[in-house]
């Protein structure tokens, strides 16, 4: 996507006639005179005319509520915006790139919920260099700003003790929700049962069935598990919309299940290093960082500084669920459900989404 690049604007106080300067972003906000402390509508600039990328360059969406839609292609993109589906505040990444930029930058027609009252600081100077220009006038200094919508991905090293006490504080105040969750999840694996013990015939169909089940409901968990870990809003229907990502799921179970059982006929050790190697990419998958077969590579990326870490989380998470199981059995579903946000909030601090600091 083509580079837009800032251009300052100068204008004239309309009080002290002082000239001002700010970056070229700040066209149409307010901002406040450092001398005269008046307020001044910023000139509008013409909007700059982003040039057409590639069709073939593919982009990512991260919505204002922290979802994460793509890879789309330019077409698809363009058809997005007219049907009105992402708005001026919804960040847009091009393929490879970390951060990307509002999508008002590159469709002008599209505005920002927070562009119409944005004040902008000034300065003067001889030769203004404006190094907070969204920065809030003195009466508002103290209110809290929105947290980005961008989430890259950034291997990071992590302890274990500072993952297991925030997975605990998120448990204690989401226990609800994650074991509700844990039981619906549980529910394919229970019918199996139930089927293999009532002395049906022997069929191959009815197992592949509850599979399939239970790799849609895997996603809806890992889904609400990973919103809870990023301190967002989560309901109970998260659980169910892993429609979007079904099929590459299958695929993706498809062949860690082969790698898998490949890795346990070569004398076990294999099967732990994929384990201990790829667990994210279920989750990079889900979370809507990469595809079936870039999720393994990010994974390993992900997991080398923090192969001891991911270690002592499968030791621990084991330990948790056999703790469960000694408590009448039922303590397996609340077990289950700190495993879940466990793994959520190691994913997200391992790839460096989210920080402990």
């Amino acid at each position: 996507m083509a580079q837009i690049v800032d251009m300052p604007i100068e204008f004239k106080c309309t009080t002290c006639q002082s000239v001002l300067r700010v970056d070229e972003t700040g066209s149409g906000k307010r901002a406040r005179c450092p001398h005269c402390k008046s307020l001044n509508l910023i000139p509008k600039t013409k909007a700059p005319v982003p040039s057409t990328p590639p069709t073939s360059q593919q982009f990512f969406i991260d919505s204002v509520s922290g979802s994460i839609y793509g890879p789309i292609t330019k077409l698809e993109l363009d058809q997005w915006v007219q049907e009105g589906r992402i708005s001026g505040d919804c960040v847009v990444r091009a393929s490879g790139e970390k951060v990307g930029k509002p999508a008002s930058r590159y469709y002008p027609g599209l505005e920002r919920s927070e562009v119409a009252n944005e004040q902008v600081t000034v300065d003067i100077k001889p030769n203004p260099v404006v190094e907070n220009p969204y920065a809030s006038p003195p009466s508002l200094e103290k209110a809290k700003l929105p947290k980005p919508t961008g989430f890259s991905v950034t291997p990071t090293a992590v302890n274990f003790e500072l993952i297991f006490n925030a997975a605990t504080r998120l448990f204690l105040k989401n226990a609800l929700i994650l074991s509700a969750t844990a039981l619906v999840c549980m529910l394919p694996s229970i019918a199996s049962s139930v089927y293999d013990f009532s002395g049906n015939e022997a069929s191959a169909i009815p197992q592949f069935l509850f599979n399939l089940v239970q790799i849609y409901l895997s996603i809806g968990q890992t889904r609400l598990a990973i919103q809870i870990s990023r301190g967002q809003p989560a309901d109970f229907s998260i659980v169910f919309s892993g429609g979007d990502k079904f099929l590459p799921a299958i695929c993706f179970t498809f062949i860690a299940s082969i790698a898998l059982a490949l890795g346990f006929v070569a004398f076990i050790i294999p099967a732990i290093l994929l384990l201990l190697y790829f667990w994210p990419s279920f989750y990079l998958l889900v979370d809507g960082h990469a595809n079936v077969l870039d999720s393994f590579f990010m994974a390993k990326d992900i997991c080398v500084p923090n192969i001891l870490t991911t270690f002592l989380v499968g030791l621990a998470s084991i330990g948790i669920l056999l703790v469960g199981l000694v408590v009448c059995g039922i303590g397996v579903i609340p077990a289950s459900g700190f495993v879940s946000v466990f793994w959520a909030i190691s994913y997200l601090s391992m790839s460096g989404q989210i920080s402990f600091e």
